[in-house]
């Protein structure tokens, strides 16, 4: 499948697939088409989030809390990723799995609704997410072939002309699929949360995840998964071509005020009042 070029107005292109509307990461073809498909486990957990809002922070923890050890592989949120995998990848994890994935709710694995596995949905600030992105973008050339500025690249992202759409479309049908699937175990964390008293949240999640550890260990996870001996421990495992991690840049909540224009905070504003007006997420700029 070729890729597709978009342009961010100012001469910059990123290189995307493009499958049934939808735009993706230049993975695997069957891999990508194949999450649908994907056998679930019902003792599966999967974190779900819009690209960097904070995913390889949440799925340690839940690794950790599944496995009760805080001292397990290094290894990389990828090799839980669904979409980036095959079928038999997957079914030679033992149980429970951790796994992830950056899909809408309408592309998950059809058994989801079936099996009901434990789902831990991940929210952050979009004008974080945003910076994030961008860098995101720039640092990975091998993969997205992009060197555009912020300015030309925040219409790309207010648009959803990037890998896996628009945030807002994206975070609005999870809000309504959450309601209309009351069945389904879901567990919506907030990045601000955490951030604001990591081991507040950490218990809740224990708590879904049917886990009953003494503060002791619930403190070990927190320490484990701070952000910076995250970037000691795996930021080598994804470099972009300088040798630079690229999944571990900041981690911080407001680095959008570092960016972001009075006109493009404005802007970015106006269009997240008008799409977001009949939503009941309660999404935090700041601590």
């Amino acid at each position: 499948m070729p890729p597709i070029k978009i342009s961010d107005g100012g001469g910059g292109t990123l290189s995307l697939f493009e499958i049934d509307g939808r735009y993706y990461p230049r993975f695997p073809e069957d891999a990508l088409r194949g999450v649908k498909s994907l056998k679930i486990r019902q003792d599966d957990v999967i974190v779900c989030a819009y690209p960097k809002s904070g995913t390889h922070w949440i799925w340690e923890m839940v690794r950790f809390l599944l496995a009760g050890n805080t001292t397990l592989e290094v290894v990389e949120k990828d090799d839980g990723f669904i979409e980036i995998f095959p079928q038999d990848f997957f079914d030679a994890l033992p149980s429970p799995r951790a796994l992830n994935t950056h899909y809408w709710f309408d592309k998950l694995p059809t058994e989801v609704l079936e099996k009901k596995p434990k789902i831990v949905f991940l929210l952050r600030n979009p004008k974080d997410v945003a910076v994030s992105y961008f860098h995101h973008h720039t640092s990975l050339f091998d993969y997205y072939q992009y060197s555009g500025s912020w300015q030309n690249y925040l219409p790309l992202m207010l648009e959803g002309k990037v890998d896996y759409n628009s945030w807002f479309d994206y975070v609005l049908q999870w809000e309504k699929a959450i309601k209309d699937h009351p069945e389904l175990p879901i567990h919506i964390i907030y990045y601000e949360d955490y951030k604001e008293d990591v081991l507040r949240e950490v218990k809740k999640l224990s708590q879904f995840l049917g886990k009953d550890y003494n503060e002791t260990f619930l403190k070990n996870v927190c320490e484990a998964c701070r952000f910076q001996t995250m970037r000691k421990s795996k930021g080598h495992l994804e470099l972009n071509e300088k040798g630079n991690p690229v999944m571990y840049r900041k981690g911080e909540v407001g680095d959008w005020k570092n960016w972001f224009t009075v006109a493009q905070s404005e802007y970015f504003d106006h269009i997240y009042k008008e799409k977001m007006k009949n939503s009941n997420l309660k999404l935090r700029f700041t601590l």
